[in-house]
């Protein structure tokens, strides 16, 4: 085995194509394509295509820091082997971050005792049923279906539109009206302003879809989501004005019924960065997966 580096560089749209070939199993939301090529500024993401497997090195120094799982279809033990060399190579810190717990124990069974791992709930993703977030039945979603009343009712001449060029003018309406009610000071929040433009700009080359939620000929509330595989939806940003009420519930279920029954079986809302009222909302709709991630450090770091 050669041993160079990994021929890590920037992720860019061309790159969809063979990131989604290396994404076919997977379930987390870092796994999806567009964050990959969104969040590269955020996180100082880099990638790498070598023997059918996507090679991901995050460099954040902070919340994300290190080698992701290598995700694709070979030989997993080889492949760790490619980045405890180019980690040699490059004079980096074997870490990872990012891991589920089967990768964990995959990476335990190929390095056993060299890493001690460690999570943080606020990194777990939650995953859905598309036909109950469609459909929202009995009594676990009374609430969500009370609070959709109250908007139809408010609003009977309410509809939705799908995210496309005719559509981004009202998604980004929607996006600074957000971020103006909320800290517009915030350094996140302005980055996450950001990427949602990039997003509008870059719908099809990243493979994007999306609803806008219209009040009459007002826009509302826009969701702008991907496939992280065939039978994944991805949420990436969701967002609706403070004007009426009930339309977040609405805008959900909504994206849910859009997409097809026949290949989309799970929606990943992403994870709720320990914000108590995200983990309250994110949690009442009942979640079929909380699918935690860890970071494994070497023993003697």
């Amino acid at each position: 085995m050669s041993d160079c580096p990994l021929p890590f560089a920037p992720p860019g749209p061309a790159d969809v194509p063979w990131l989604l070939e290396c994404t076919q199993r997977s379930l987390g939301s870092d796994c999806a394509a567009a964050n990959i090529i969104l969040l590269q500024e955020k996180y100082h993401t880099t990638v790498a295509a070598c023997d059918g497997f996507l090679f991901r090195h995050y460099d954040q120094n902070s919340r994300l820091h290190g080698y992701a799982f290598p995700t694709g279809e070979g030989d997993v033990e080889q492949a760790i082997h490619r980045i405890r060399k180019d980690a040699i190579a490059r004079d980096r810190e074997l870490r990872f971050c990012l891991l589920t717990a089967q990768q964990c124990d995959l990476l335990q069974q190929v390095c056993p005792g060299e890493f001690r791992f460690t999570s943080d709930r606020g990194d777990a993703d939650y995953l859905y049923r598309r036909d109950l977030l469609a459909e929202l039945p009995g009594t676990p979603y009374h609430a969500k279906r009370n609070h959709i009343s109250r908007f139809t009712r408010d609003v009977p001449e309410w509809s939705v539109r799908p995210l496309g060029s005719d559509t981004t003018a009202d998604a980004l309406h929607i996006a600074e009206a957000w971020l103006a009610a909320e800290d517009g000071n915030s350094p996140a929040l302005r980055h996450e302003l950001r990427a949602i433009t990039r997003a509008l700009e870059l719908i099809g080359p990243l493979q994007l879809f999306g609803l806008i939620l219209f009040a009459g000929s007002k826009p509302a509330g826009m969701a702008i989501g991907s496939l992280i595989s065939p039978q994944v939806a991805d949420v990436h940003y969701e967002k609706c004005t403070l004007e009426f009420r009930g339309a977040y519930p609405l805008l959900n279920r909504e994206f849910a019924r859009a997409l097809s029954p026949d290949h989309c079986t799970l929606i990943n809302r992403e994870e709720d960065l320990n914000s108590p009222g995200l983990r309250k909302a994110k949690l009442s709709y009942h979640p079929e997966l909380i699918l935690e991630k860890h970071s494994a450090l070497p023993v003697t770091s």
